[in-house]
């Protein structure tokens, strides 16, 4: 797998064998330790994952419905008459602008970094968030929304009274054994622990990268705050198909695929994607995460046998390297983890 400026942690298992590597520095400074493969990640919408395991056991305990509409439980949030159901919003259905392009409009626009340097390190509140995101008119069908997401984190602490990351804690990573994982302070930034520096391009031949540790945690929340470690991830997906975390009834919601339009299904919180394998076309599950300077993928077989998660550290949008080639290597040892007669 080329690299490019990019460091990169990955672990593989098939059934009991399992296969972790890491390759690059930690960080661009000439000094820095190489990464090891259990170093911690920013992990992004992985998280996604996680927030709807919790509305799932939260469902089944009867606190919510996911076919109730929000304001059944948050009223006034989100200003629509139609409002969505927790399962729309929970599998991107619920037609709710994302407000990232509003915190990052240079950034999305034309990879001018502006925005990013004014934006990148402001405490935002759940509310201000939503605020943020549903100024714009409504999308429809599939519509991918960190603000919907960030309403779903909103419910949990609402029905609980609980911080979301009480609940993610005793719900999801204490169950599941996840030691290295957290979820991170909003009032805060950073990365605790070992963890290779997240770097996004700037297009500025004089500091082409900055360093996004900095980075405010608020920004990523109930839809991407969450840190982790590559084998606490493996060790996530497993739990949530062995009965750990779900019933084989709420597997079978979150699991309940939707077209999309795209090139993967969507389930509650999770993807779905087909990749061609000697044997014939095969379906895995799992997310991938985008923090502002850490991408991770995370897929794994129906039954929890094959599994992969890989990261790596540096998002290059400003062409520095050939990013098309870097995506065929992830998906081809993707393919060459999951696909059983690979």
């Amino acid at each position: 797998m080329s690299l490019g400026d990019q460091s990169a942690v990955v672990e593989v298992r098939d059934g009991d064998e399992v296969w972790a590597e890491a390759e690059g520095p930690r960080s661009f400074k000439p000094w820095a330790d190489d990464v090891e493969a259990g170093d911690r990640i920013r992990i992004g919408s992985v998280t996604k994952s996680m927030t709807a395991a919790v509305l799932l056991q939260l469902d089944g305990e009867g606190a919510i419905d996911l076919d109730d509409p929000l304001d059944a439980y948050l009223p006034g949030l989100l200003p629509y008459d139609d409002q969505p159901t927790v399962r729309e919003l929970m599998g991107h259905q619920g037609r709710v602008p994302d407000f990232l392009p509003h915190l990052y409009a240079s950034v999305f626009e034309n990879g001018d970094m502006t925005d990013f340097y004014a934006n990148y390190r402001t405490y935002y509140s759940p509310e201000e968030l939503v605020a943020i995101g549903v100024q714009d008119p409504r999308p429809t069908g599939f519509s991918y929304s960190n603000t919907g997401y960030t309403a779903l984190g909103m419910l949990v602490e609402e029905v609980t009274g609980n911080p979301l990351g009480e609940e993610l804690a005793a719900r999801v990573f204490a169950p599941a054994g996840l030691a290295d994982t957290y979820f991170a302070d909003p009032h805060g930034s950073g990365i605790r622990g070992p963890h290779p520096v997240p770097y996004l391009s700037t297009g500025d031949p004089t500091r082409p990268y900055v360093d996004t540790s900095k980075l405010s945690s608020s920004q990523l929340w109930a839809g991407g705050g969450v840190v982790s470690t590559m084998g606490d991830l493996n060790d996530f997906y497993d739990a949530l198909v062995d009965g750990t975390l779900l019933t084989p009834a709420q597997l079978a919601e979150a699991t309940d695929f939707q077209e999309t339009g795209k090139s993967f299904d969507y389930g509650l919180g999770l993807f779905r994607i087909t990749l061609e394998c000697d044997g014939g076309p095969e379906v895995f599950f799992g997310h991938d995460g985008d923090s502002l300077g850490h991408e991770t993928q995370s897929f794994h077989s129906l039954d929890g046998d094959r599994q992969i998660s890989m990261a790596w550290n540096a998002i290059d949008r400003h062409g520095y390297h050939d990013g098309d080639a870097l995506e065929a290597a992830a998906d081809e040892l993707i393919r060459t983890a999951l696909c059983p007669d690979a």
